[in-house]
């Protein structure tokens, strides 16, 4: 185990390495001349010996905000969604595979506008809201098939046993098949959550006020884009790597939990 882990680490650090080299290779070839510190201001600035975030991280904290409320609502409408696709009523199941279908199938930007422009209008819904709710709607079409997924992935016998015993089918998916189901589950919902807060680069295109967009103001102002665009590559990234790691120490508590 220790071998491992000394593999490990010299090969992260290996590929961190060569990652700063040709970075650096990249950046001495281009014909720029870098500001970094006119970038800090959009990081954070002083003001009055007070110290205030700058547009770039509000902008991310917007990011955060919009991921996190859409995660929560996709994974309930991924679970609804997820038992009517099991559900023995033809047409409950056949509404939850067009629902899935055309969401899936169309892209994510059509969807944005489409919503902004229709219900958003239509039911007098603020840009904030039809954001949530596009990607709430949007990444719970991939949540309800990876329940789905999940829950037809448990031996039918598990589904026997449970009727054997009495219990309904409603109590055999609570107490056997769910428990059974979320060591699978939980893996996934990390790759939809990191997925959730990249899409939301999107929104951008409504005028939604996340990182994305204040770059794009903060670009058209000071036409610094290499420094600009690469400052919200490495939030994004940090935030994702944040959340995958957060993710894995939940999920190894999880599995120590059901051992």
């Amino acid at each position: 185990m220790i071998i491992n882990s000394d593999k490990k680490f010299l090969n992260r650090s290996l590929a961190i390495i060569i990652f700063i080299i040709i970075t650096y290779l990249l950046f001495n070839r281009v014909d720029y001349r870098w500001d970094l510190q006119r970038l800090i201001r959009f990081i954070f600035y002083v003001q009055d010996n007070n110290l205030y975030l700058g547009t770039l991280i509000k902008g991310l904290m917007a990011t955060i905000e919009i991921s996190f409320i859409s995660i929560f609502l996709g994974i309930g409408i991924g679970i609804v969604v997820a038992f009517g696709s099991l559900s023995p009523f033809y047409s409950i199941k056949t509404i939850c595979k067009i629902y899935i279908l055309t969401i899936r199938n169309t892209p994510l930007m059509t969807q944005i506008l489409i919503n902004y422009f229709v219900v958003g209008n239509i039911f007098h819904i603020n840009g904030f809201w039809v954001a949530v709710f596009t990607l709430s709607l949007f990444e719970g079409s991939y949540i309800s098939e990876i329940v789905r997924g999940s829950i037809l992935s448990i031996d039918k016998q598990q589904w026997l046993s449970g009727y054997a015993l009495g219990m309904s089918r409603i109590q055999v998916l609570k107490k056997v098949i769910l428990p059974q189901s979320y060591p699978i589950i939980i893996p996934s919902l990390s790759n939809i959550l990191v997925s959730t807060v990249k899409d939301s680069s999107l929104l951008s295109i409504i005028s939604i006020y996340e990182l994305t967009f204040e770059a794009q103001k903060a670009v058209s102002e000071t036409f610094m884009t290499f420094e600009i665009w690469f400052m919200v590559a490495f939030l994004y990234l940090s935030i994702n790597i944040i959340i995958t790691i957060l993710l894995k120490l939940l999920e190894k508590k999880f599995m120590r939990w059901r051992r």
